[in-house]
């Protein structure tokens, strides 16, 4: 007899404590993630050989065209667009747009492109000078602009490289169509394709390139410079140099290579509380406004409602100044006049430890605050979530003898979960770079560091980040572009890997 795979997880096989159940679901959970890791890692070799082999049928491609195709469909590998307007009147605007193509390409080459190219090995070597008497200045190199530009000719290259393919593959097509005796397609059945089959393409055009250009140009050049030595110094002459991996060493290693993994700890610590605080006190908010017995069950969900309508920024500047510390008492927070007036305490109490360098009382506070802000968010999706949620299963469930314990387990819980598991852990994602709260609540503080450079106690990666690099006098671009990359690599890793790992990706279609 043929044994069957025994596939219960580890964790429902015996009755266990719910405290042991918990555990060892999470280690479960755990091993399933390493495995996909795993599985990703041994999948790349794979994906490479497939990519090589695509390529190869990319080049059989041409030539079979070439080899098959007559003198027009030939001269469109030189002149793009020529096997299509050379055949007739239909085929001119598919032609000319194919050939407008080629000359744009070309003269950006010419102007632009090929320049940049030719100064990426160097990344310039004129600095920026003062003219002759002090007067003016010297034509000098760019290298943030030779960087940009270099990485902008290369998609540029790629995109020509797949219309010139593609223009091979319509040049061969419309001679098949006049070999067999077909009529070609004019302007009018073009557009009328662009705007019915093709409108996919026609609509997603636009689209990718504002992607192109203002999210993947911006990385790519992102994760170059952190491979250059670019800082406030070499930003005054407008040059910098490749180094290799020296930014990666300097940042985990000799310069920053005892604050960066502390940073890493609070910016996931950070992460998890702002994220569960807010989701479990905003689901058991909203469970109990949903609460047969409560009324004014509107005017409850409006008092909580009123936080969303106020911008982010002025609700945290309002509390950054309501639990202000100051020495001053005409400029204490209203907060501690509240504690001075009521409870007769006279000594201010340092809330975001700025003067008394709490960091404790300062990651506290932040969490608190970012609880109250984020509550009413979590509040409206759950009250939704529990209208639709059927009452048959809480009927069936009262009679079977379920308590509101029981039934909040093994009912309501999981329903919530389903639903708002992808939003839970893009939430997450979010909260690993929740710039706001930390900026105008400490603004990293409180600082205690070697350099004015380095991290605060409540400074998550992104933080930290923009402090790198927006301060003119002693910015490090080099490594705010490692720490940039450090952090896509964990807002990833969680985006990905996690959410594809979850039950409302993996049984969505089993979801009543």
């Amino acid at each position: 007899m043929a044994s069957t795979k025994n596939t219960v997880p580890t964790w429902k096989q015996y009755n266990r404590p719910w405290y042991q159940k918990f555990g060892l679901a999470i280690l479960e959970y755990i091993k399933n993630v390493g495995i996909m890791i795993w599985c990703c890692i041994k999948a790349i070799p794979f994906k490479i050989r497939d990519f090589v082999f695509a390529i190869g049928r990319c080049f059989q491609g041409l030539w079979f065209r070439f080899k098959n195709g007559d003198w027009r469909t030939r001269m469109s590998y030189l002149i793009m667009g020529f096997g299509n307007f050379s055949r007739g009147p239909k085929q001119f605007l598919t032609g000319f747009l194919q050939l407008a193509v080629e000359v744009l390409f070309i003269l950006f080459m010419v102007f632009i492109g090929a320049h940049n190219l030719s100064m990426l090995p160097s990344l310039g070597i004129t600095p920026i000078l003062p003219g002759p008497g002090g007067i003016g200045m010297v034509e000098h190199d760019n290298s943030l602009k030779i960087l940009i530009f270099s990485v902008l000719t290369f998609i540029f290259m790629i995109f020509f490289l797949y219309m010139w393919i593609k223009n091979t593959k319509i040049a061969y097509n419309t001679q098949k169509h006049v070999e067999a005796g077909k009529a070609i397609s004019g302007p009018k059945q073009q557009i009328n394709f662009a705007l019915n089959d093709g409108y996919h393409v026609t609509i997603l055009t636009l689209p990718i390139v504002g992607i192109l250009i203002v999210t993947v140009l911006p990385l790519i050049c992102n994760i170059l410079v952190a491979f250059t030595n670019f800082d406030a110094f070499n930003d005054e002459v407008h040059l910098f140099k490749w180094v290799g991996f020296d930014s990666f060493a300097s940042v985990f290693g000799k310069t920053y290579g005892t604050e960066i993994w502390g940073v890493l700890g609070w910016t996931l610590i950070w992460a998890f509380f702002a994220t569960f605080t807010n989701f479990f006190f905003g689901m058991f908010l909203a469970m109990i406004i949903n609460k047969k017995s409560i009324k004014l069950k509107a005017f409850w969900r409006t008092c909580f409602v009123i936080v969303i309508a106020v911008p982010d920024f002025v609700s945290l500047l309002m509390m950054s100044q309501f639990f202000a510390w100051k020495s001053d008492p005409a400029q204490t927070g209203a907060f501690n006049l509240i504690i001075q007036q009521w409870f007769g305490i006279n000594q201010n109490v340092d809330w975001f430890g700025s003067a008394t360098y709490k960091p404790t009382m300062a990651r506290i506070m932040v969490i608190v605050i970012n609880m109250w802000r984020g509550m009413p968010f979590t509040m409206l999706s759950t009250y939704g979530i529990l209208m639709n949620i059927p009452e048959e299963l809480y009927e069936s469930s009262r009679i079977d003898g379920a308590g509101p314990v029981r039934r909040f387990i093994s009912i309501t819980f999981p329903y919530i979960m389903f639903v708002m598991g992808p939003q839970l852990i893009t939430t997450f994602t979010g909260n690993i770079n929740n710039f706001n709260v930390i900026f105008f609540l400490t603004g990293g503080g409180p600082f205690m560091g070697k350099s004015a450079n380095s991290p605060g106690s409540t400074d998550l990666l992104v933080t930290w980040l923009y402090r790198l690099t927006v301060n003119n006098s002693s910015a490090e671009y080099n490594h705010g572009a490692v720490i940039g990359i450090f952090t896509f690599i964990i807002s990833s890793f969680f985006a990905l890997i996690v959410f594809n790992s979850s039950k409302s990706v993996k049984q969505e279609d089993s979801f009543q």
